[in-house]
Order: structure tokens, then C-alpha cells, then sequence
């Protein structure tokens, strides 16, 4: 079986332009064809896929050098993000952590921009997600509505034997779903500074940590700490913008210094968001428990909303999908949103979620906002087949394999103490930060472009 994989990806060698990416060995490709038939299968696709390419777009383009056929295929489009982060490789196939290239590199992708939980090709997911589903949004009822309802209800406060959501509202991204809770927000921080409110008048702040990130769309820019600079530098609409308030990570006393300068100076906070395991500006980095609770406690007197943003951490952060069902937080108080997506659609169909407590739901008026796709049953279920495939197994596996992971990266610390300057992790958000004066992470042929060849 591995002299038949071999064979193949030395076919796609011979075809094509020179590799930018080599990946793994051949040897240690022949060793795990022999005890993951995933593997087997995604090289077997990319042939097939190569050969189909080939005579789609001719030799002259599938030939060409992989540092010149990579920007030949994009060139059509703009890219979001810097030319040293685009991936030195063109992936043709896929089967769990396997990713084979068009020429003929196999890679094990743990990375998977936090959303490929279910690893690439689950064929259980694209089973669900692949059926003639009568496509339509929330306007027309469908049993794919009450299927993932009564799935994230069963996931939902599991530890605690109750769901502690009120409602959900489905859109497509997760900085879509910090949108609506923004917008929620709004609501309440109309009626709380209008004429007659309990903060009337007073000027409206939001209240992110440190370092957070909770999307790149209008208002979830505008409390995404780590990407602030850039927005500053680069748009007109941040230039005056002083609207955002910041605590460092899991500082009680700066948070209830925070409240009470609001009291003092005369502000009202309208929303406080929270990472429970930060996923950008600090990864890895879990919320504590007597910090959380401080915010539920301050934003409760303060009439403001609380917002956990698990659209990164859900799932992968400790094995559950809500920040509720984390250890040493099964009773406590939910917050009054909380968002997810990434994972929860396994990286195969766009779809976020957002649940809301009873005072949060309650809130939303018709009008404030809408969405063409939202709670269309292809979304609705490859959540649903997501969920199905939760086990206490993969709970355990998520919160062991990423102990094992920053065990390991301590001991790469110790042995190389000025190149690693700290690790850190919860579940699989996990990370360890380099010198950057000795290694840079971000940039042609730096760290990051290293590990993925």
C-alpha cells in the first residue's frame, strides 16, 4: 500500500515544476500509510486530482515552478493578508490532518486556521451538508431549525444538566456573530442613556482585554485590541476613535478600577467582551474563574452586557463548546452572549451562533438587523453532524493531547531558554513565543513560512 502511495506522489514530482515545498520524507510518509488509510486515500485523491488539473489547465501551467504557479492562480484576486503569509504550497487533497500538493509534497496541517476540527474530508459532515436540502433562511421553517436547537441545547451547559441560552441566531462568520451582539448591545445602551434612563446622556465605551481579537468586521474591529494599530495607521474612520476601553488579561483590580472610573467620570459601558481562551494577541491564555466572575458581577450592576467570544476556543479549547462547561466554571453564571463558529461548522460551510440569555434575547427588535442565509438548513446541518460526533473521548483527547503539546514545549523551553520566551496553552490553543530578535515568526523563508514547508 505505501509502494502505491509512493508511486503516485513520485508521478506528481515528475509533473510538475519545482517543489517551494518539500513536507515529509518519504520514509515517514511509507510509515504512516501503513497505519492511517487516511493518508492512503488523500494521496490516492491527489492523483486523481492532478490528473484532472492537468487536463483542465495543460502542462505549460501544472509545469510551472510552485513559487510562480502560487501567484499565477491568484492573481485575480486581493489578498487580505500579507504576501509572506500566503501557504508555499497549492493543496489538491485532503484526508484528516493530511494535505497533499500539487507537487507531489505531503503535509500533516495542525494548524487548520482553528476550524478543521473534524480534520479536511470528513465524510460524515459533507454526507449531512451534501443532501438536497431546500435551501432558505429563517423566514421559512425547517426540521434542520429544531435539529441543531435541540443538538446545542444537549451541548449547552452539559455539566450542569441544563442549557442556559434562552436563544440562538445563526449568521455566517464569527466576527458576523460579535456583530449581533454589538448590535444587541445597542439596544440596551439606547435605553439606558436616553432621556429617562438609568445612565441618561451619559457617553457610550466598550470594554475589551488586552490584546483581543474578536473579528475584523465594523464594530468587532473596533474591540479587537491586536489588530488596532493597523486600523489607526490605515482607516479614517479610527482616527478619532476613542471609544474603547482595555483591562489586562485576568486583573481584577483593573477591571473593578475600570467600573468604578466609569462611575466616577460618567460613562456607561455598554458591553465588556471577553476571549475565555485568547486565540490572536495572546494564545492560548485562559480566562480564570474569579476573573470571569468579576465581569458577570460588574457588568450585572453596572446594567451592561457581557460577551464571550468562543468563535476560536470553542471546541478546541477545552472540549466543549461553551465557556460554561469549562472546568471550574460549571456554576457559574452565563454570560449574556456568547458567540462560536470555526469549529462548529468544521471549516465546511459557513455558519456562526450566537446564544443569548433571556434578558439578551429579549432585546433584539425586528429591524436592527438581517441576514440573506441565516439558519439555512446546509448550515444548520454540518453543525448538527459536528455536534453528533462530540464524544467524551475527543473531550479527554482535546484537553490531553494539549497538555502534552505545552509539556513538550516547556522542555524545547528549558533546552533553548533565549529562543523561547514563553509557552502557553489550553487545550489545543496552544503557543510558544520566540525571541524575536532571533527568530522572526512572520516574513519570507522566517519561522512560520519554515514550518509549513
Amino acid at each position: 500500500m505505501a509502494d502505491n502511495s509512493l508511486t503516485v506522489l513520485h508521478h506528481l514530482r515528475d509533473t510538475s515544476g519545482a517543489q517551494e515545498t518539500v513536507g515529509l520524507s518519504d520514509d515517514i510518509i511509507a510509515r504512516f500509510c501503513a497505519i492511517d488509510n487516511q493518508l492512503v486515500q488523500a494521496i490516492a485523491e491527489a492523483g486523481e486530482a492532478h490528473q484532472a488539473l492537468i487536463e483542465e489547465f495543460g502542462m505549460d501551467v501544472m509545469a510551472l515552478p510552485e513559487s510562480e504557479l502560487i501567484p499565477h492562480l491568484q492573481e485575480d484576486y486581493v489578498n487580505f493578508y500579507a504576501p509572506a503569509t500566503v501557504n508555499p504550497y497549492i493543496p489538491i487533497a485532503g484526508r484528516g490532518p493530511w494535505l497533499v500538493t500539487s507537487s507531489g509534497a505531503v503535509l500533516h496541517d495542525n494548524g487548520g486556521y482553528g476550524m478543521l476540527g473534524s480534520g479536511h474530508g470528513p465524510d460524515s459532515i459533507i454526507k449531512a451538508m451534501s443532501q438536497n436540502w431546500v435551501m432558505a433562511n429563517v423566514m421559512t421553517p425547517s426540521f434542520s431549525q429544531k435539529r441543531l436547537g435541540e443538538r446545542l441545547r444537549k451541548e449547552l451547559g452539559h455539566t450542569r444538566g441544563h442549557c442556559p441560552f434562552d436563544r440562538f441566531i445563526c449568521m455566517n462568520s464569527g466576527s458576523e456573530s460579535v456583530t449581533v451582539s454589538l448590535r444587541i448591545a445597542d439596544v440596551n445602551a439606547k435605553s439606558m442613556t436616553d432621556p429617562g434612563g438609568r445612565h441618561e446622556g451619559k457617553p457610550i465605551k466598550l470594554l475589551a482585554v488586552e490584546r483581543a481579537f474578536h473579528g475584523r468586521t465594523g464594530r468587532p474591529a473596533q474591540i479587537s485590541h491586536s489588530c488596532m494599530s493597523k486600523y489607526k495607521k490605515n482607516l479614517a474612520s479610527f482616527r478619532d476613535m476613542d471609544n474603547l476601553l482595555l483591562v489586562p488579561a485576568n486583573d481584577i483590580p483593573a477591571l473593578q478600577a475600570m467600573f468604578k472610573r466609569a462611575d466616577d467620570e460618567g460613562f456607561f459601558i455598554e458591553m465588556m467582551a471577553l476571549e475565555p481562551v485568547q486565540g490572536e494577541g495572546s494564545p492560548g491564555r485562559c480566562v480564570d474563574r474569579a476573573f470571569y466572575d468579576e465581569a458577570r458581577r460588574l457588568t450585572n450592576e453596572h446594567g451592561s452586557m457581557l460577551m464571550v467570544d468562543s468563535v476560536q476556543a470553542g471546541l478546541r479549547g477545552q472540549g466543549c463548546l461553551s465557556v460554561v462547561d469549562y472546568e471550574g466554571f460549571e456554576d457559574a453564571e452565563a454570560p449574556d452572549l456568547e458567540a462560536w463558529s470555526k469549529a462548529l461548522n468544521a471549516g465546511q460551510y459557513p455558519l456562526s451562533v450566537l446564544g443569548m440569555n433571556k434578558r439578551a434575547s429579549e432585546l433584539y427588535v425586528v429591524g436592527i438587523y438581517g441576514n440573506t442565509m441565516t439558519t439555512n438548513p446546509r448550515a444548520l446541518e454540518t453543525a448538527v453532524a459536528v455536534l453528533d460526533h462530540i464524544t467524551p473521548e475527543l473531550r479527554t483527547n482535546i484537553r490531553d493531547r494539549g497538555a502534552e503539546m505545552v509539556e513538550k514545549l516547556k522542555a524545547l523551553q528549558e533546552q533553548y531558554p533565549n529562543e523561547i520566551l514563553e509557552v502557553q496553552g489550553t487545550g489545543l490553543l496552544v503557543c510558544a513565543e520566540l525571541d524575536p530578535e532571533r527568530f522572526q515568526v512572520v516574513g519570507f523563508d522566517m519561522v512560520e513560512v519554515w514550518c509549513r514547508k
